[in-house]
């Protein structure tokens, strides 16, 4: 029995025309298992390059997740910013506003401060001119005002609230408006008794009460004081009053009698000349007339006299009250 014979494939190369043609035998089964192996050498080499791919793909994903991670804190973080700048803005918008109305405050406590020194901050001393015992003013109020000075200055320095301090200043000038109201009455009071001296000398050449009359030689009652002085000197009124009777008489000679509060009256005799008129208001201190000797006088002098309930006082009650420079 034959062999069967195996079926077998022939290859022909064919070169160029003067080459020789070159023939390849190859079996069919090789024919065959040389695609197959093809197709899986593609299909391997596709395998691998989608599991190159695959691990590619899965580093790039975990790259990206890591970004995206950075991304999402970062853009947290900008959130958290945001929301802390948007408080801030908030925070200083208050502070505006408080400011604002602070700023306010502050005006009205400044116009409130200005309107109370203006009212209390001025102090003019006593002085024997006319001016200036009209203008007098306590020191206690020049005290307060400069106590609402410094509360100005510490409102504008420190965190204070304005508006207590202008309640305070309030409450300040009224009562410093009751202290003024009382000083000044106390004021009036003081100046309206006769404590003045009322000439520039204060030597006294007569006393009050019995003593030898200068002319007749007999005990009689001397009812004031008086006063050796040059001619001419000046005559002061010894407290505020008002000019109630000027006149001369031969012996009185020029003489002129001011009433005061309490039922005061000082006399003034022997003058050279009367300066004040009747009805006139006086103030302590203020020129009323010059020394003389007119009347019954043996010399220049002035004789001063203080009338209580119209009884004569001793005058040198109220003289003592005056301090000497």
């Amino acid at each position: 029995m034959k062999r069967a014979r195996k079926s077998k494939w022939s290859l022909l190369i064919l070169r160029d025309a003067d080459q020789n043609v070159k023939q390849f035998r190859v079996s069919k089964r090789s024919v065959v298992a040389a695609p197959a192996a093809a197709v899986l050498a593609v299909s391997g080499c596709i395998a691998l390059l989608q599991l190159r791919s695959a691990y590619q793909l899965g580093s790039v994903e975990d790259v990206m997740a890591a970004q995206v991670n950075t991304y999402v804190h970062t853009i947290n973080e900008k959130d958290e910013s945001v929301v802390s700048l948007q408080h801030e803005v908030e925070r200083l918008r208050k502070q505006t506003t408080e400011m604002k109305t602070k700023l306010t405050d502050l005006k009205q406590l400044e116009a409130k401060l200005q309107q109370f020194t203006e009212t209390y901050g001025s102090t003019v001393r006593p002085s024997k001119s006319v001016n200036a015992r009209k203008k007098e003013v306590s020191t206690s109020s020049y005290s307060a005002a400069d106590e609402a000075r410094a509360l100005a200055k510490l409102a504008t320095d420190s965190d204070l609230d304005f508006r207590a301090i202008a309640n305070l200043v309030d409450t300040m000038e009224v009562t410093m408006a009751d202290s003024l109201r009382k000083t000044k009455l106390r004021q009036a009071e003081l100046a309206a008794l006769p404590s003045g001296w009322p000439t520039q000398s204060h030597k006294l050449t007569s006393s009050f009460g019995y003593r030898k009359d200068p002319f007749t030689g007999r005990s009689t009652f001397h009812a004031g004081v008086d006063i050796g002085g040059q001619e001419g000197d000046p005559v002061f009124a010894a407290a505020d009053g008002t000019v109630t009777e000027t006149g001369s008489n031969a012996s009185k000679g020029n003489y002129i009698v001011i009433t005061h509060h309490n039922k005061l009256k000082t006399v003034y005799y022997h003058l050279k000349r009367a300066d004040a008129k009747r009805n006139d208001t006086v103030v302590k201190g203020e020129k009323i007339g010059l020394l003389g000797t007119t009347g019954r006088s043996t010399a220049p002098h002035l004789h001063f006299q203080i009338m209580q309930n119209d009884e004569p006082v001793n005058p040198l009650k109220y003289l003592r009250l005056v301090k000497e420079d």
